[in-house]
């Protein structure tokens, strides 16, 4: 694809280095780069040549946009003395290089809150480089590291040789405020180059488009303590920060669209790009399909709102881009075609395949695996709640991996590091075989964990829920690697945390705004058998009933239709002082039974009913 990177080249050593290794934070007057209604590609992240890695000053501060007539002061990401923007610069690296992001927090300091799996600390905040095949512990990309205003640190991104080129994008992940953050601008994309992918010439010919479609929240004002977001923006989808915005496309030409869904409930959604125009899908959550490109029925892709997808587009004439049933820009033809980049092979028509790096091997005929259970709540993960502490388990990174993830359909589940095959089962958009980093599905996934095959980090690797409003509240964990390739160091001159400026005299402590909850949920569903004697068994489903606000609901009224072995609609229960109902089958059976259930409503005298499928299986 037609690329720009941009970066400056030192002449001399890293003791001269332009962005100053201890500098402090830029003075100069906020600058924001408001959408103009023209969807433009976003501005691109410059990095510093400084030998044997790349350095770049990344910030985050207090902005004011004015978006489609209507404002929104919120916080956003620059690059040092630029202009804040939503979303902010696209980072660009190549496989086999070391970069250096220096992270800075601009905004007014405030001490942490030492409450825990709630909403707090609405200007302490990090980075989080998802989907990126890097280390995800010590100065690699680890969440845990927090920086309140006035403070920063250094991250270092060493990006395998082998990493394959793709799409992938950044966001804000302290936990506590991930979900304010996200929801009101703090994300931006990643390209990890493709050169060395092995891709038809005529694909890497191909225009490069970026599409950030962001849909941004100011009604998440207030979360954990906010006082700075206000605004008459309202909630709603964007394109590259434009609300209603045009992008201008050449007639009959293919492009490669680079398109990230970035949303703060990441429940499936559907994108389509009108009828004037011809899609294809060439790779999802930054890999490339086994073998593209597919044909989109009706030029539809659903997405999690974590992930993204490349696509091949050539439109003929005026069409939009459509999220659900909402059209959220236009596309108009212009200037002067060109025919010749496609996305086939060279023949024009025939199917290819890139190269794929041993971590993305295809692992469908292992044998021996290790298996484990991940049951996805609304603030829970395998019913624990998110501790820096402990991990959820520690496995040894000698083994293929195969994860049963159960209730992800309503609750998306993330890994960090690692992709994950898709296995059969999955359904939908998630087709057995391929890789992805964000599921909404109930099903096994792979992913290889043997050091002697893969590049396997030691350390922290977290997982959860992306809904952020219930990962900042507990549906969060992590594992812990035991051998693999340790956790990237800090080069001379670099440091983990660091005072940028001093804090403000007055300094406040964030405190939890007390909330009354106001509608149920359905948080676990788990699905076994329960032996009647005489080696029958009926059918059991244990159900969690939650408040909006992550607490169990006692009283419940839980109404569902059993399926497999047993056909029995409409059997129900009530919820207990724990928010959990058993429901059991009227009907026995012998042998082997498959169980299914589906919870499809829950009641409550004084809290908004739920309705919708929240389905598990035994």
């Amino acid at each position: 694809m037609r690329r720009m990177f941009i970066v400056l080249v030192l002449g001399v050593g890293l003791g001269v280095l332009a962005v100053g290794l201890g500098a402090g934070p830029s003075l100069a007057e906020e600058t924001v780069c408001d959408p103009t209604g023209e969807i433009l590609d976003p501005e691109s992240f410059a990095w510093t040549d400084a030998g044997d890695h790349y350095v770049g000053v990344l910030e985050y501060g207090e902005a004011t946009f004015t978006i489609d007539g209507e404002t929104l002061t919120t916080r956003a990401y620059r690059q040092e003395d630029g202009c804040y923007s939503i979303p902010g610069p696209t980072i660009r690296m190549t496989p086999g290089n070391t970069y250096v992001l220096r992270f800075r927090n601009l905004l007014p300091y405030e001490a942490p809150s030492t409450t825990h799996n709630d909403f707090k600390d609405p200007n302490v905040t990090n980075v989080h480089t998802h989907g990126l095949h890097i280390s995800g512990d010590g100065a690699g990309d680890d969440v845990t590291r927090m920086f309140e205003g006035g403070y920063g640190g250094d991250y270092v991104y060493e990006i395998p040789f082998d990493h394959m080129g793709g799409t992938f994008w950044y966001h804000a992940h302290h936990h506590g405020s991930t979900f304010l953050q996200v929801s009101t601008g703090g994300f931006g994309l990643i390209v990890i180059d493709d050169a060395g992918d092995g891709i038809p010439a005529n694909v890497a010919a191909m225009e490069e488009r970026q599409v950030v479609i962001g849909y941004l929240d100011p009604s998440a004002k207030g979360t954990g303590g906010d006082t700075l977001v206000s605004g008459s923006l309202a909630a709603g989808w964007t394109v590259n920060g434009n609300r209603n915005g045009v992008m201008t496309v050449p007639p009959d030409t293919w492009q490669h669209w680079r398109v990230l869904l970035a949303d703060r409930d990441a429940r499936m959604k559907s994108i389509t790009i009108g009828t004037s125009c011809d899609v294809k899908l060439l790779g999802r959550d930054g890999v490339w399909r086994t073998t593209a490109p597919k044909d989109l029925a009706d030029n539809t892709i659903e997405l999690t709102g974590a992930s993204r997808a490349d696509l091949a587009v050539r439109c003929s004439g005026a069409s939009a881009i459509n999220v659900a049933n909402t059209q959220v820009a236009t596309i108009v033809t212009d200037e002067t075609g060109d025919p010749g980049p496609h996305p086939y092979a060279a023949d024009g028509s025939s199917m290819w395949s890139a190269i794929r790096p041993d971590y993305l091997r295809d692992l469908r005929s292992e044998s021996d695996v290790h298996l484990e259970t991940i049951r996805m709540g609304a603030r829970t993960v395998n019913g624990t709640k998110f501790d820096v502490d402990t991990p959820l388990f520690t496995l040894n990174a000698d083994s293929v991996q195969q994860w049963s993830i159960r209730g992800a359909t309503n609750h998306p589940f993330h890994l960090h590091v690692y992709h994950f095959q898709a296995m059969s089962g999955c359904g939908g958009d998630f087709e057995e075989g391929e890789y992805y980093d964000t599921l909404a599905a109930s099903c096994s996934v792979r992913f290889d964990l043997n050091a002697a095959t893969s590049s396997v980090y030691e350390g922290r690797t977290i997982m959860h829920c992306h809904i952020l409003e219930h990962e900042d509240q507990g549906a969060m964990t992590w594992m812990d690697v035991a051998g693999g390739i340790t956790p990237p160091i800090l080069l001379d001159g670099y440091e983990m945390y660091y005072q940028l400026t001093t804090p403000p005299t007055t300094t406040t402590t964030t405190t939890t705004t007390t909330q009354a909850p106001t509608a149920v949920e359905v948080g676990e569903v788990v699905v076994t058998t329960a032996n009647v004697g005489q080696g029958s068994k009926v059918g059991q489903a244990t159900v969690t009933v939650l408040d909006d606000l992550g607490s169990p609901v006692a009283g419940a009224t839980v109404i569902g239709n059993f399926a497999g072995t047993f056909t029995e609609p409409g059997l129900g229960g009530v919820t207990d002082t724990n928010g959990v109902a058993i429901v059991e089958t009227t009907g026995s059976a012998k042998g082997n039974v498959s169980v299914t259930f589906c919870v499809t409503s829950v009641t409550h005298p004084t809290l908004v009913d739920w309705t919708g499928e929240f389905c598990a299986s035994n």
